[in-house]
C-alpha cells in the first residue's frame, strides 16, 4: 500500500465530512463593464439570464467540483497545540490570525475528482464548508511523500467568508437529532 492509500485510509477512517466547491468557469458574464465590474442592473434587465458567481462567471458544470470530502479541519488555535511550529502558522497566515481562522488537511484525489487548490477564488465563487460554516482558502501548501510523489496531501489555511449563513454549532446537533 501507498502512502497516499494509506493517508486516504485514514482521511476515511477519521475525517470529517467537508465540502470542496470548485468553479474554474472562464465564461465572463454579460454584465461585466468595460471597467471589470459587475452591474447587477444588467441582470434586472435580462432575468432569464444565468446569474454569475461573486467573481462574475457564468456558472459552468464542466469546470465545477463539488463534492463532500473526509478531511480533518481544526481551529489555529488547537493547531497550536497540535505541535505545529508557530512559524508554520505564520507562513500561512501572516501576522494576522482570526479567531475562526482553520488549518485543513485535505486527500487530493477523493472520488474520482481531483482537488485543486491552486489560484482559489476570493470573491467567494470558492469555498469550502464545514460544520455548517464556509470558508476560504488563504494558503495551500501541495505536500510531497518521502518516496517522491509531490501528490500526497493538501495543508490548507482556511478563514471564515464574512457574512456567510452560519448556523451554530449546538443547532446543527439539534438539527441532526
Amino acid at each position: 500500500m501507498s502512502t497516499v492509500e494509506r493517508a486516504n485510509a485514514l482521511f476515511m477512517a477519521h475525517g470529517s465530512d467537508t465540502r470542496f466547491f470548485r468553479s474554474e468557469s472562464e465564461t465572463i458574464c454579460p454584465c461585466h463593464t468595460p471597467e471589470g465590474y459587475r452591474d447587477p442592473t444588467w441582470h434586472l434587465q435580462n432575468p432569464s439570464a444565468p446569474v454569475c458567481d461573486p467573481s462574475g462567471h457564468l456558472p459552468d458544470p464542466t469546470k465545477t467540483t463539488d463534492v463532500i470530502v473526509k478531511a480533518f479541519v481544526q481551529p489555529v488555535t488547537s493547531a497550536r497545540g497540535a505541535k505545529l511550529p508557530p512559524e508554520t502558522i505564520v507562513e500561512m497566515f501572516g501576522l494576522e490570525i482570526e479567531t475562526d481562522d482553520h488549518i485543513a488537511l485535505f486527500p487530493v484525489y477523493w472520488g474520482g475528482a481531483h482537488l485543486n487548490f491552486w489560484k482559489w477564488g476570493r470573491a467567494g465563487e470558492d469555498f469550502i464548508e464545514y460544520y455548517g460554516r464556509r470558508f476560504t482558502v488563504v494558503n495551500a501548501n501541495l505536500i510531497p511523500d518521502h518516496n517522491g510523489n509531490p501528490e500526497h496531501h493538501w495543508e490548507v489555511g482556511l478563514r471564515l467568508v464574512s457574512g456567510a449563513d452560519e448556523m451554530p454549532p449546538t443547532a446543527i446537533l439539534r438539527r441532526v437529532k
